[in-house]
């Protein structure tokens, strides 16, 4: 019974000795970088999960119902036209009035149908105006399909997030003017590093939605059809064809005129080899008869 009691007081006074170093320990850290180090740590999870966004408001506290829509206008559109050159020319025409441009375009040529196809960006507020104008150069409208998307909802979202996130980025800095060790600097950098990841991501995405708001884009299919007329008859194209033959021929020949250096080298080659390979067998033929 002695023992046993012996050996719980050992147990309590060594157990009451850990917790004064722990203590000791504690006190020895920088507590206030230690209250805001966790103060930042809940902060940035309520941050990253944030539950759905409020309704923007004013500084008196009411629903701001004012929100300016972000719509990305895009349209397609195929035209026939009567006169391909003529058609493109008053194209270039509504380009500068309707201050638009051309951000790619590919032609194709064919004996049956001149075709040009462009990415044209234009205005939102000149969108209507300038696809109408597309729309009087043709003979025939083939289709024409508008889509108008509404981003106002992602971009309120997006731009409350990246305000917040600044937010936890300027909080972050003043936590860094109090770090005192190396560990410390490294583990508020290293939040730093994520924070502004997460804030270039979300300024990249506004401005490219911005980019998509402010400029339309047209996707112009604009062709012409040629007449029947104009369509090479099969005597025609056994004429092309033999003139492609005939052609080739001489393409040939002419290459071998650049090239007769070459060829008369060749020729002497074979003409060395074939003279040697005859004094050989010769040679050959005496030694056996002796």
């Amino acid at each position: 019974m002695k023992k046993n009691l012996v050996y719980l007081m050992s147990i309590w006074l060594l157990l009451a000795a850990c917790s004064g170093q722990s203590n000791d320990y504690m006190e020895s850290m920088e507590p206030e970088y230690a209250n805001d180090m966790l103060a930042m740590s809940e902060k940035t999870k309520m941050v990253q999960t944030e539950p759905d966004l409020k309704p923007i408001t004013n500084e008196t506290g009411e629903t701001n119902e004012k929100i300016e829509k972000k719509i990305i206008k895009t349209a397609n559109i195929s035209i026939e036209v009567d006169d391909f050159k003529q058609a493109r020319l008053a194209l270039e025409a509504l380009l500068m009035k309707y201050n638009a441009y051309v951000a790619d375009e590919s032609e194709q040529n064919s004996d049956y149908q001149v075709t040009d196809d462009l990415v044209i960006r234009v205005k939102a507020k000149n969108f209507d105006s300038l696809l109408n104008g597309m729309s009087g150069l043709a003979v025939h409208v083939n289709s024409k399909h508008i889509k108008l998307a509404d981003v106002t909802e992602e971009f309120i979202d997006i731009s409350i997030r990246l305000k917040n996130k600044k937010q936890v980025e300027q909080q972050y800095l003043e936590i860094l003017k109090k770090a005192r060790t190396i560990n410390e600097i490294l583990q508020v950098n290293e939040h730093l590093r994520v924070i502004r990841e997460e804030i270039e991501s979300k300024e990249g995405r506004l401005k490219y939605l911005n980019s998509q708001v402010s400029l339309s884009t047209i996707y112009l299919s604009m062709y012409q059809q040629i007449e029947s007329t104009d369509y090479p008859t099969y005597g025609q194209k056994l004429i092309k064809a033999v003139e492609g033959g005939w052609g080739g021929i001489l393409m040939f020949l002419l290459g071998l005129v650049y090239l007769w250096p070459f060829i008369l080298i060749i020729f002497v080659a074979v003409w060395l080899i074939i003279r040697y390979q005859k004094k050989r067998k010769q040679k050959n033929r005496q030694s056996g008869f002796k």
